[in-house]
């Protein structure tokens, strides 16, 4: 099987109360070894890692990968992550930290393919720092949503990529 390996940096714009825009210091990447095999198996491995001109990973993060129908993720781990999976979409967090152009461990997804799979599938993700009350008192970035109470990300924007599959017919095995 060929690797197929999809990059993003960060957007460019992040989320904000007050309108201004911050620079991504992440970079997410993703392979798998597709194409895959309708009613079979694969593997999407997903890295994180800081920008060479950023300050380095210096927060707690999160990845967010979305499957589509047809790809349904079974297992998800990676050394130091804690990864859950519900319907379609693997969630993993580390507390990890790493200096700039370096990378954090790499989270690993199986996924069954579904029998009626068919076509080009297009799984997605993100990776952002998480926003709790320790981040807000450590660089004051984080602010208080004054409808909610909930702590907001007001910091780098998320990396964002999506990465398509071909699915191939399966193969009839004799035997």
């Amino acid at each position: 099987m060929t690797a197929v390996m999809t990059t993003a940096a960060a957007t460019t714009v992040g989320p904000s109360l007050s309108g201004a825009g911050f620079p991504g210091d992440l970079i997410l990447t993703t392979v798998h070894d597709g194409p895959f095999e309708a009613g079979d198996s694969g593997t999407f491995s997903i890295d994180v890692t800081a920008r060479p001109d950023s300050a380095g990973i210096t927060r707690p993060t999160r990845v967010t990968y979305y499957f589509p129908t047809g790809l349904t993720p079974v297992r998800a781990s990676g050394a130091g992550w804690r990864c859950r999976i519900t319907a379609g979409i693997v969630d993993c967090d580390t507390r990890d930290l790493v200096a700039p152009g370096f990378q954090l461990p790499r989270i690993t997804v199986g996924v069954a393919v579904s029998r009626n799979a068919s076509g080009t599938l297009t799984a997605s993700g993100r990776a952002a720092h998480t926003a709790n009350a320790a981040n807000a008192a450590q660089d004051g970035m984080d602010m208080v949503d004054p409808g909610t109470g909930n702590l907001m990300e007001t910091g780098p924007a998320p990396a964002t990529v999506a990465s398509t599959v071909q699915i191939i017919p399966a193969t009839r095995r004799t035997g």
